[in-house]
């Protein structure tokens, strides 16, 4: 990954483009001292990440899922000035046609394999340029009113992030009429401290109120430290007969609770440990 960010970063830079953003399925881990693998190469000299206007790091949205709260805060496409509606995935996007490959290539020699997937993928990177050809051109004729085909995945994209920008603007200004200007400058500062830094305050992220009402918190998990089958069998005992003297009986000859309870039951026979 540091050799295909190198190379990308050679060609980009040199065309005087200094905005990047970055998207990688284990980019918490593999942010860990960039700098200092970057500089084992002969050619970082060329560039210096810190000389970027914007230089921001993400996961993937589908990805991000599998990660921890810190780094679903910290990388998270929604939380990236500037990401828009973007997922990150396009790259895997041809994974499910790649599926027959398998079969097509599981008799050749090692070359002839090789030759067969450098093929299909270059076919596929090539109809993702010839799309986003496309998509530019239709983008274009939206603006003179002439009437796009169906089907164009960043066009219909560009018209839904238009469409909810305007409704997430009007809500987010009606919600900053209410408040003290002074902490409407607060926040702001925070989150542009955020966008160049996502090692600052996140202020995307929702306190834990379990750090200050910690015993509140873990009230539950005793009761359920406690509690036993019987008891619980007896609590639900108790509410069904509760209902029933309440005009709601069960309708089936097996109450709720007693199928649940044969249910655990067959479960614990069945439990085979290892």
């Amino acid at each position: 990954m540091d050799l295909a960010l190198i190379s990308t970063l050679l060609l980009i830079l040199r065309s005087g483009i200094t905005r990047i953003l970055v998207s990688y399925d284990i980019a918490c881990q593999w942010m860990k001292y960039l700098a200092q693998r970057l500089a084992l190469y002969s050619v970082s000299s060329s560039f210096n990440l810190s000389s970027l206007s914007y230089w921001r790091v993400v996961v993937p949205k589908f990805h991000l899922a599998g990660h921890g709260k810190d780094c679903q805060l910290k990388f998270n496409i929604n939380y990236t000035k500037g990401a828009a509606r973007m997922t990150g995935e396009m790259i895997e996007s041809g994974w499910a046609q790649s599926g027959s490959l398998a079969i097509w290539t599981r008799e050749n020699g090692p070359f002839a394999r090789r030759a067969v997937l450098d093929d299909h993928w270059g076919s596929e990177n090539w109809l993702k340029l010839r799309r986003l050809r496309k998509w530019i051109v239709h983008f274009h004729r939206r603006i003179l009113y002439l009437p796009p085909p169906l089907g164009i995945t960043l066009l219909k994209n560009l018209e839904k992030a238009l469409v909810w920008s305007e409704t997430q603007r009007a809500v987010a200004n009606n919600a900053s009429n209410r408040l003290p200007p002074e902490t409407l400058a607060n926040w702001d500062k925070m989150r542009q401290d955020f966008d160049r830094d996502n090692e600052k305050p996140n202020p995307y992220a929702e306190p834990d109120t379990c750090k200050s009402h910690r015993v509140f918190c873990m009230f539950p998990l005793l009761i359920l430290a406690v509690m036993t089958m019987e008891s619980l069998r007896r609590q639900l005992d108790q509410d069904e007969a509760r209902q029933s003297r309440q005009g709601h009986p069960s309708p089936h000859a097996v109450t709720a609770s007693a199928f649940l309870g044969d249910a655990l039951q067959i479960e614990q026979r069945q439990y085979v440990p290892h």
